[in-house]
């Protein structure tokens, strides 16, 4: 008890450390110059685990003194506390934002962006990231404004979880008679190991959820807790003891600055890479003071930097994300530093003049419980604007989906696909057709509704679904692949229709046809991708006469791991294919993958299309860039044909993103359902024609 206070005593009380202000400079300074110089620092982003370290050690140390001092904890004026120390500027924040996506964001993002402000506010939206994260078509989705604000979601679930964890810890003591600073930190080490092999697991199986989860963050949390009860070796004030804490302050400094350097977005994390900067803070917030971490700290620049680092870290992100979707271009190095400039602004203004004097503010009479209403009023009007622009965007989706189907019932001469067939007459420049269907707005959600034969990540099965008649028909084919076979289906659904064909299709989420290896997020999306593939091959050879063709396709953007010795990238993917396609009797037409759109396809569409149509869109090479492997693939076997559409996507040197009124694309890489729409009879014709060729129909007289 006596050893506690001591220690309760020894790091300061309320008092301002100037090394804690350091960590938090280094740590903020470290998350902005990543988000805008990632290649300059890649494992800049390790500054949010700094500040989780920071926050478990400074919340724990308050909370045992408060046990120490009365003997519980006030979780109301504890919560009340850290909403007035919270909420003030990150509500200034969101709010700001979500007029900004009101007045200034295409409306092509602004359902998601409104969103996530919501999740944000509300601060669960490190768990709505991680949803996102293993919903495959999500996965290329600009980052919104407010995405930031996850960590900020996992540190307030730390700050309701862990007064709840002490107190059960307090219960414990007194039920079996324990001393209640043991049991504390019995119950702490405990959470933390779990929280550590969880993450452990997590990371390799699923990192997208990983990165995002309270669970795999708790131990940041937990370990810096556990050092706010480690003895402070400063007490003896021996030469030796100074020198030992010197050099370990002066490794643990080593070890931060090391892993921003030496970690990038590829590593597993958080998991064994995350331990570098958390005990490396650990060891700084235990026994840095005083060290050379106190003198940097006390350096006017960094403490104004230590002093702000909150509302840099609220500030910075919304102006990286917006100003690119108002310029429509990414980035350049004098908006960088621009950013930069305005975001040191904004945080030293909201600092001085509003986070801090709400937080100061001396009220007679103040109680928690009026605090913690206020928050709730405050929250008010971020969530009105949130829920409000939502409802509207969506009510405009609704309204586009019905106008929508009123043309393609129609389906007039020069609509879509039409409008660039070499054959067409009269239908003059795609780029120029006026949009009539598909507003760029709502091109995102204009995606095929054929559940039942998608598998996502993580699933095994084989989910197959069939257009045309399932008996009586006159060929039967099996479709395969992606989300770019997905892509396809509207086309598949009319080819079956119109030929009385019977067409299977089965697609997977970043998985498709191969014997190669593809690269995913972690163990379980590529071990279900591997089992997928089985399952596709026992369905493939279980069925050899059921099948008079098969027709595959895949995206060019999926990576391989595992190369064999010798191929590189490319030979690979070609090996991968021309492997799997022995795996059936049946003939193969292989898809050539459509091309590549850019970022910021849907917002250019949207702001320039009818006025300006030939502004969107990108070259032909850049399209086209990606290797798919499917010509080389088809000249490596006996039995396979190429289709490529590349010329209703394309013309000579521009890849539009508006062909005969219709958006092309729903992000940068899928095309819209409506698009596929247009382009059915055409790739019927082509389908037919590879057929033909590979003798399964019989040659035209």
């Amino acid at each position: 008890m006596a050893q506690h206070r001591s220690n309760r005593r020894m790091i300061g009380g309320h008092v301002l450390r100037a090394d804690i202000q350091a960590l938090r400079a280094l740590a903020v300074a470290s998350v902005v110059v990543y988000h805008l110089w990632p290649d300059f620092l890649p494992g800049g982003f390790v500054g949010v685990d700094v500040f989780f370290v920071i926050s478990g050690f400074l919340i724990t140390d308050h909370l045992a003194r408060e046990v120490d001092r009365t003997g519980a904890i006030g979780l109301r004026r504890f919560w009340a506390a850290r909403a007035r120390r919270l909420l003030p500027a990150s509500l200034l924040v969101l709010l700001v934002t979500a007029v900004t996506v009101l007045v200034a964001v295409p409306r092509s993002l602004q359902e998601r962006f409104f969103s996530e402000i919501i999740a944000s506010a509300l601060y669960v939206q490190n768990w709505k990231l991680a949803g996102d994260s293993v919903d495959y078509l999500g996965a290329d989705n600009l980052p919104s404004a407010s995405q930031h604000f996850w960590s900020l979601s996992v540190e307030e679930q730390f700050y309701v979880g862990l007064p709840v964890v002490i107190m059960v810890a307090i219960l414990v003591a007194r039920t079996f008679v324990l001393d209640k600073y043991r049991a504390i930190f019995g119950v702490l080490v405990v959470v933390t190991a779990a929280s550590f092999v969880y993450s452990l697991h997590l990371s390799s199986a699923s990192p997208g959820t990983a990165y995002f989860s309270t669970l795999t963050r708790a131990w940041e949390f937990g370990l810096g807790g556990v050092a706010a009860f480690a003895p402070p070796l400063l007490v003896t004030l021996t030469r030796r003891g100074r020198l030992v804490v010197g050099i370990a302050t002066a490794v643990a400094t080593v070890t931060i600055l090391t892993s921003m350097f030496v970690i990038d977005g590829s590593t597993e994390f958080p998991g064994w890479a995350a331990v570098l900067p958390v005990v490396g803070t650990a060891v700084i917030l235990r026994w840095g003071a005083p060290t050379f971490m106190t003198g940097v700290g006390q350096l006017a620049p960094v403490a104004v930097l230590g002093r702000i680092s909150y509302s840099l870290y609220l500030w910075h992100w919304p102006l990286i994300v917006m100003v690119p979707i108002i310029t429509l271009h990414p980035l350049t190095g004098v908006e960088k530093i621009l950013i930069l400039v305005g975001a040191l602004v904004l945080s030293w203004l909201s600092t001085t003049c509003f986070e801090e004097p709400v937080r100061f503010w001396s009220i007679p009479r103040l109680r928690s419980s009026h605090v913690l209403g206020g928050v709730l009023v405050a929250m008010i009007p971020v969530l009105v604007v949130a829920y409000s622009g939502r409802a509207y965007v969506e009510g405009e989706r609704q309204d586009e989906i019905r106008a929508a189907a009123a043309v393609l019932d129609e389906l007039p001469p020069c609509l879509g696909a039409a409008a660039i067939d070499a054959d067409a007459t009269g239908c003059g420049d795609p780029e120029l057709e006026p949009l009539t269907v598909v507003d760029p707005a709502m091109a995102a959600e204009d995606d095929p509704s054929f559940n039942d034969c998608w598998a996502t990540h993580g699933v095994e099965k084989l989910n197959i679904c069939t257009f045309g008649p399932k008996s009586g028909f006159d060929l039967h084919l099996f479709a395969v692949g992606d989300s770019h076979t997905a892509a396809l289906l509207e086309a598949y659904k009319y080819i079956a229709k119109k030929n009385n064909w019977r067409i299977d299709v089965a697609g997977h989420a970043g998985c498709y046809w191969t014997t190669a290896t593809i690269d995913l997020d972690g163990d379980v999306q590529e071990s279900s991708c591997r089992a997928w593939q089985a399952n596709l091959a026992d369905h493939l050879r279980t069925t050899t006469d059921t099948y008079d063709a098969v027709l595959a396709t895949h995206a060019t953007s999926l990576g391989i791991t595992d190369r064999p010795e010798g191929l590189d990238r490319d030979e690979t993917i070609v090996k991968g294919l021309v492997d799997a396609w022995q795996q059936t009797d049946a003939p193969v037409v292989a898809i050539v993958d459509n091309p590549r759109s850019t970022d910021n396809n849907a917002q250019c569409v949207e702001r320039y299309g009818v006025s300006d149509p030939q502004r969107c869109g990108t070259t032909r090479a850049y399209g086209l860039r990606r290797f798919d492997g499917n010509a080389e693939a088809v000249a490596m076997s006996d039995r396979a044909t190429l289709l490529d559409m590349t010329d209703y996507y394309c013309t000579d040197t521009r890849c539009p993103s508006v062909i005969g009124g219709v958006s092309v694309y729903r992000d940068q890489t899928h095309l819209t359902s409506t698009y596929v729409r247009t382009l059915a009879p055409f790739l019927d014709a082509r389908v037919e024609a590879a057929l033909r060729d590979l003798k399964v129909l019989p040659t035209s007289p």
